[in-house]
């Protein structure tokens, strides 16, 4: 949790610092996701979920092109257990427990902005999602199955039409997101995935 609070810290003293700039912006998104976990033992395909809060931008060259835009963001997501999940977690799974993982963070993406033309955006940079709530029992003894902190890749565009913009995104998990490994399976590796597609509106 103090990695989460210290990633808001951050991302409050760019915003402060960033508002003194002729070219600050700031407003309210929101997006549909689609998000799975992928490895040995989980369920193939995406689920849907949902993804909010706040973003900034601001210019870092004079002619407009290149930029730095910040989010803070609540992110809901799920999983699922696929049918040979009892085959690589023979001894550590939960043999009552549930199918479904349902998930919530706090995200933090941090984004360079490339504007080719007017009204047309490329993102990319990363993105730090800290695990605030997990609703999940599948392994024995109350285990968490996910670790808190999950560190994503991210590349996106966006399209703006007057103060609203469109945005479609990828983010892949860079860092192994289980927290149980197998003690006789030492290549068993969680990676999560989010596929975004919102809108967002700027209030300055």
């Amino acid at each position: 949790m103090k990695k989460g609070l210290l990633l808001a810290g951050v991302l409050s003293l760019f915003i402060g610092t960033a508002s003194k700039a002729q070219t600050f912006h700031y407003g309210l998104k929101a997006s549909l996701m689609f998000s799975s976990i992928q490895g040995d033992g989980m369920a193939n395909g995406v689920k849907p979920g949902f993804q909010g809060g706040l973003y900034a931008f601001w210019d870092l060259s004079k002619d407009g092109k290149w930029g730095f835009q910040p989010e803070l963001l609540f992110t809901q997501a799920s999983a699922k257990k696929a049918s040979n999940f009892a085959t690589y977690f023979v001894s550590d799974r939960n043999t009552y427990g549930n199918d479904k993982l349902q998930l919530s963070y706090i995200t933090v993406p941090l984004l360079l902005r490339y504007s080719p033309i007017k009204n047309f955006t490329i993102l990319a940079g990363g993105q730090y999602s800290y695990l605030v709530n997990a609703d999940e029992n599948i392994f024995k003894g109350n285990r968490d199955a996910l670790v808190k902190n999950d560190i994503g890749a991210v590349l996106g565009v966006q399209v703006a039409v007057s103060t609203v913009h469109f945005f479609g995104r990828y983010v892949y998990g860079i860092n192994d997101v289980l927290n149980v490994h197998p003690a006789d399976r030492t290549d068993v590796h969680w990676h999560s995935q989010q596929i975004t597609f919102g809108m967002g509106i700027n209030i300055k």
